[in-house]
């Protein structure tokens, strides 16, 4: 059976703006147990129809339907505190790479593994603390004898637009999804034709709407702004690399 998080990775992309909106703040909401559709409607001043035609399309029937499904995937969650000690930080770990891997949509995984391995050329983008994935994953391609490279700072990433094709690949690892370098860079091009890959914390954010592939990884809510951890995109580009190596032996 696929679990809540599965379903939501599988359908996101169908929601639309203000539904994503909704779904985002019952994931976010701290007090799930005793969250209400009222709760939901004042918050964002949205209707109750717009919010459970929102969760119909992620194959819910019902709010209390989604809201218990979460609540039994979260059960054996802990909350982040600010003097977490080091059980709950291997905890959460471990929730969180669970929850992203259940998250990895297998058809959309193996299309951007075919994207990647039928490129011309594939530029591997991330800025700050996302750069770490981004020339992971590129050394790893390249080992592969793709053609590829990482594009990590900002003049780079600017350049992008002047010389991408129809034919190249561009897969951006990105945890907020909302970097304004990024999001210009990939608009300008969109209208180039490249197919256009990323991978971001879940969230409604411009760099999934502006992709052709989108993953998503699940993270919990951390007390810090800065130096979030990257490890659920790592996680990501593991399963998307396994999937390249599984696809090009076979």
């Amino acid at each position: 059976m696929e679990s809540v998080y599965a379903h939501i990775q599988k359908n996101y992309d169908e929601l639309s703006s203000t539904e994503q909106l909704a779904i985002d703040y019952i994931l976010k909401y701290p007090d799930l147990a005793n969250l209400k559709l009222k709760i939901i409607q004042e918050a964002l001043h949205i209707s109750a129809p717009t919010i459970i035609r929102a969760i119909k399309k992620l194959d819910f029937k019902s709010f209390t339907e989604f809201k218990y499904a979460l609540l039994n995937g979260n059960q054996r969650q802990i909350q982040m505190k600010t003097e977490a000690d080091y059980a709950s930080i291997l905890t959460i770990m471990r929730e969180d790479v669970e929850k992203t891997l259940a998250m990895m949509d297998e058809t959309a995984v193996k299309q951007i593994a075919n994207h990647i391995l039928s490129a011309r050329r594939i530029f591997c983008v991330g800025i700050g603390s996302s750069a770490t994935v981004a020339n992971s994953f590129n050394h790893k391609l390249k080992n592969l004898g793709l053609w590829s490279n990482d594009y990590t700072e900002v003049f780079p990433i600017r350049d992008i637009p002047d010389i991408a094709r129809p034919e190249d690949c561009i897969i951006v690892f990105s945890l907020s999804g909302a970097e304004s370098q990024i999001v210009k860079v990939i608009s300008e091009v969109k209208v180039k034709g490249c197919q256009i890959i990323s991978v971001t914390g879940f969230s409604s954010n411009p760099l999934v709407s502006l992709s052709d592939i989108a993953l998503m990884t699940h993270q919990s809510v951390q007390n810090r702004k800065k130096l979030r951890s990257r490890l659920m995109l790592t996680v990501a580009s593991e399963v998307i690399f396994e999937t390249i190596l599984l696809l090009k032996t076979t």
